[in-house]
């Protein structure tokens, strides 16, 4: 009872500061990790000592996940750009390079399964992506309420 009255007053006071007018990008971005810590460690069911070991290591698999899209957004945007520059030789290594990121990544969950396992119950590690696909619906939503007011 005491986890979920300090988590409903977490939420609370994090979705207050969200509507504190004149914040920073910086600021959005901690309230949105603040939220979905959360949000997370509610919907998963994390125990304060799972959550103390979870978080280091989910934020670091979401740093370096993070740098892939990033990568993969970039050389996307290069194509875009370029489209009709590129020979066929150009395009058949950008496909390999693709490809290989994506190899990369699948890499990475690989070696980040392992890592939530040795912390998490399996049922709580194979839970971490549709809670985080129902963080970022709630987000959404509750940006296109907001939007829906003005």
């Amino acid at each position: 009872m005491q986890k979920i009255i300090i988590t409903i007053g977490l939420f609370l006071f994090i979705a207050g500061a969200f509507a504190q007018p004149g914040k920073g990008k910086h600021e959005d971005f901690e309230k949105y990790k603040a939220m979905k810590v959360s949000f997370m460690t509610e919907k998963l069911e994390l125990t304060p000592e799972e959550a103390q070991q979870f978080w280091p290591i989910y934020n670091e698999f979401e740093k370096k996940l993070f740098e892939f899209h990033h990568g993969r957004r970039d050389m996307e945007k290069k194509v875009k750009e370029n489209y009709n520059n590129y020979s066929e030789a150009e395009f058949r290594k950008i496909s390999y390079d693709m490809v290989d990121l994506f190899r990369k990544e699948y890499d990475l969950m690989k070696e980040y399964n392992e890592k939530f396992l040795k912390v998490l119950p399996a049922k709580k590690v194979v839970m971490i992506g549709p809670v985080e696909n129902d963080f970022r619906f709630m987000m959404i939503r509750d940006f296109r309420d907001k939007e829906n007011l003005k």
